[in-house]
């Protein structure tokens, strides 16, 4: 049980209550349907959040640091090549 920091596990918690509610109130109002599956998605989201918590707080996590600078750097990597092929084509995507 002590894989995550103490302020993962709040964000767990906090999350997990918080996503129950909101998947309660939505079949409340709109009944079952598809958005379920992304609820469950959203709780792997929860926990690979509470695991970057995790290494922000207590560190030694080399690999995971790249994967985060790496998906931090490529919607502006993204935005360049959309700007560079909008100056090249003269066209909005």
């Amino acid at each position: 049980m002590n894989y995550y920091s103490t302020q993962g596990w709040i964000y767990i918690t906090f999350s997990i209550i918080a996503t129950l509610l909101s998947m309660s109130l939505n079949l409340y109002l709109e009944g079952p349907g598809l958005y379920l599956i992304a609820y469950i998605v959203y709780l792997l989201v929860i926990a690979l959040t509470a695991y970057n918590i995790t290494c922000l707080t207590t560190g030694e996590c080399h690999i995971w640091s790249w994967i985060v600078s790496l998906l931090s750097t490529l919607p502006m990597l993204s935005t360049i090549a959309l700007s560079i092929y909008i100056m090249i084509y003269g066209k909005s995507v």
